[in-house]
């Protein structure tokens, strides 16, 4: 039924997703070597069918590349611009992958509509005659990114018109019924199949707490402690991801250096390499070897690494099952976005805690992208907050879903009246 219409999905983070489109190339092989079978035909064919995977983000394309490369039977590569004698081309980003020897490409809206090469890379015959799928992974960022960051997400319904007789399935683990509408409307969907599963996280606690005073001493406040924390325990410390802007993980990172001296590698005496550093940043200007890094650290059961100060860069997709704390120093412009990084937390199942600390100027309305519904979840006082989030995405709470008060958010807890709060 898949390979016969157009699918949108919206499942909550951590619920495998992208197997969704991982299990498809197996799937179209098996099911064209039953047709070739029925019908007395054997086709030999020089390529296998190709999933095309539109992502926005270089660290999740690279984490489930790697994955995808290491623990399958399938090749995955991503597509990318060259620049050579002749101007600029696109080629797959794999050592001994050439044409279309691989099962899953993905790329960039970039890649594909911004350039006439990249365009025309896939009106080229091996192309129409090998894809056999389109995957919009993380579709909300049509909405978040394609007026004015990268326009390019806009306009993907171009991408779908070069296949039309190709299924699209389209991937978020935030949009509300609104949000819906705008993707189907972009990638030109006409009565797809809709899947939508509960987006609640009962294992999350929600917290927010004002923070006062001038950014650098509130800064101090919050960090200071959990870098001696930190010192304290090493490797028991609870796995936790700062969100911050680009300016403040460079104060975050000198800071907990401070703080820790020759204790921040592991173990004591341990050489001052990354690979034995209890603390490290990850963003945008950083290069992808020491990206990477991190990400296959943080990828161990038993990593080393135990606070990462991240910007926007780290907010989607990656796949890092023991992360027990997410705090946010400011909000993030929608609580979309503020549901997609808060998602990071607990994809083990065990119990986690998104803390936000915020002030005044961050959510002020002159501040530029802010949106009034992050505005009124700083504000929010007595109401539940993990009933107003999820009221943000269309996501109604079930009588089996409600969380006991002290479990669910600072603000339910302090009325909690279940019988471990009343003793």
């Amino acid at each position: 039924m898949f390979l016969s219409c157009l699918h949108s999905a919206v499942i909550k983070s951590g619920y495998g997703k992208s197997l969704i489109y991982q299990l498809l190339p197996t799937l179209l092989n098996e099911r064209n070597l039953y047709e070739q079978r029925r019908s007395g035909e054997i086709v030999l064919s020089w390529s296998t069918p190709i999933i095309l995977v539109v992502s926005p983000l270089n660290s999740l394309v690279d984490d489930q590349i790697r994955k995808i490369n290491d623990s399958t039977c399938l090749k995955a590569t991503i597509l990318k611009k060259n620049y050579g004698e002749f101007g600029a081309n696109f080629s797959v980003d794999e050592p001994g992958i050439k044409d279309t020897l691989f099962d899953i490409l993905y790329l960039h809206p970039e890649a594909c509509l911004s350039s006439k090469a990249g365009f025309n890379l896939f009106q080229s015959v091996p192309y129409q005659n090998s894809v056999e799928a389109i995957v919009v992974d993380e579709a909300h960022c049509i909405l978040e990114w394609g007026d004015d960051f990268r326009t390019d997400y806009s306009h993907l319904g171009m991408l779908c018109a070069l296949f039309p007789s190709v299924p699209v399935l389209a991937l978020s683990a935030t949009a509300s019924k609104k949000d819906r509408e705008a993707i189907k409307g972009t990638l030109h969907m006409r009565n797809p199949l809709e899947v939508v599963g509960s987006l609640n996280r009962p294992n999350i606690f929600y917290e927010k707490v004002f923070r006062n005073g001038p950014d650098i001493e509130s800064y101090e406040q919050i960090l200071t402690p959990i870098a001696k924390n930190l010192l304290a325990q090493k490797i028991e410390y609870p796995l936790t991801i700062f969100y911050l802007n680009l300016r403040w993980c460079g104060f975050a990172y000198r800071l907990f250096e401070t703080i820790l001296g020759h204790e921040q590698y592991f173990p004591t005496g341990a050489d001052p390499i990354p690979e034995n550093r209890l603390f490290s940043q990850f963003h945008s200007p950083q290069t992808a070897a020491m990206k990477e890094q991190i990400l296959n650290e943080l990828g161990h059961s038993h990593s080393k690494l135990r606070v990462v100060f991240a910007t926007v860069a780290m907010g989607m997709g990656v796949d890092i099952p023991a992360i027990t704390n997410i705090i946010h120093i400011g909000p993030p412009r929608t609580v979309r976005e503020y549901m997609q990084e808060t998602g990071r937390a607990g994809r083990d199942g065990s119990s986690s805690r998104v803390l936000l600390f915020y002030n005044n100027r961050d959510i002020a309305k002159n501040r530029k992208g802010i949106s009034e519904d992050i505005r009124e979840y700083c504000h929010l006082e007595h109401s539940c907050m993990r009933k107003y989030l999820l009221d943000c995405l269309d996501v109604e709470l079930t009588t089996e879903e409600q969380v006991v008060g002290h479990l669910c958010c600072s603000n339910c807890s302090l009325v909690c009246d279940c019988v471990d709060c009343t003793i």
